[in-house]
């Protein structure tokens, strides 16, 4: 019987895949072209922020004499009306979205992840309880539910490593909105894999309800987590960024690409398009980025989708 159970509990393993990771790239890369574009894509915005101390041209903070200059070898993409450089704001400015989309991210699906796991073995009361503050929780509109929350923790919340206090409390802001949301996606897997034979023979052998939970359902619910990280991945950097845009996000005066978009910045894009085009260019680009490689990542990890090519 425990030979059946090690059997059965496959579906991870054939959904991740034991073949050699330079033969999955390849079928990857010619069989997912845009998931590849937009790999490629997400690279270079990931270099570019990592590598922002090297390849910024000034301070992004500091105030310049060069006023509202256009793009020239000296100011790749201009200054703004501060005489900010503008190549060098998004530059940091992906290092904030970045950030604070990848943290929210993490937050957010593996409390949805265990809430769910939770809520589908215990049942009962339980499930019902979380359910019913989920539905709640998603019927706010998304930006201004987040709007709400951001503004009622105010400074209160401590620093966290390797966020500042301001970019912490936006990270708890959004993570409270797709939290419930990831939760009913995952609270589904789950309930499918609780029915699986795989369970009832693990289940038959002794096995406990949290080593169900966490040795047998978690391991095949990676690839569905992989997926819901990549897509929710860009919804997350979009809120920071409309949260700044309204100016509820990272400390003024931080490079953002949100924020460079918003106050009186406004004003000045008809005389000088470069301060808006360039930051508007790197969201869009990422956000893009994001959703083909999610898609792709979707087809790929989905044996449904998968066993029909």
């Amino acid at each position: 019987m425990a030979q059946a159970a090690s059997t059965l509990a496959s579906p991870a393993e054939d959904i991740l895949g034991p073949q050699p990771r330079l033969r999955a790239l390849r079928r990857f890369i010619r069989t997912q072209p845009l998931g590849t574009i937009g790999a490629i894509i997400i690279a270079i915005i990931v270099f570019g922020a990592i590598a922002a101390p090297l390849l910024h041209t000034s301070d992004p903070r500091a105030f310049g004499e060069d006023v509202l200059k256009s793009p020239s070898g000296e100011h790749f993409f201009g200054t703004d009306r501060d005489g900010k450089d503008v190549w060098s704001r998004i530059l940091y400015g992906g290092r904030v979205s970045l950030k604070v989309g990848l943290a929210t991210v993490i937050m957010s699906v593996v409390g949805g992840t265990v809430i769910a796991l939770a809520a589908g073995f215990i049942g009962g009361f339980l499930d019902f309880a979380f359910g019913r503050v989920a539905d709640i929780l998603i019927a706010f509109p998304a930006i201004l539910f987040a709007l709400t929350i951001r503004t009622s923790f105010g400074e209160e919340l401590p620093n966290f490593p390797g966020l500042s206090k301001q970019e912490f409390v936006l990270v708890i802001s959004i993570a409270i909105i797709f939290t419930p949301v990831i939760y009913r996606i995952m609270r589904g897997a789950v309930l499918e894999q609780r029915s699986a034979t795989y369970i009832e023979a693990a289940r038959s052998i002794g096995a406990s309800q949290t080593r169900l939970m966490f040795r047998h359902v978690l391991p095949n619910l990676a690839g569905l987590m992989i997926v819901v990280t990549s897509t929710t991945l860009p919804a997350a950097i979009l809120t920071e960024s409309a949260l700044s845009f309204l100016g509820v996000g990272v400390e003024q005066g931080t490079p953002s690409w949100g924020g460079d978009l918003s106050g009186k910045a406004r004003t000045f894009f008809t005389r000088a398009p470069w301060i808006a085009i360039f930051p508007g260019l790197a969201l869009s680009l990422t956000v893009l980025a994001f959703n083909l490689l999610g898609d792709s990542l979707r087809d790929t990890l989905d044996p449904r989708l998968r066993n029909r090519r």
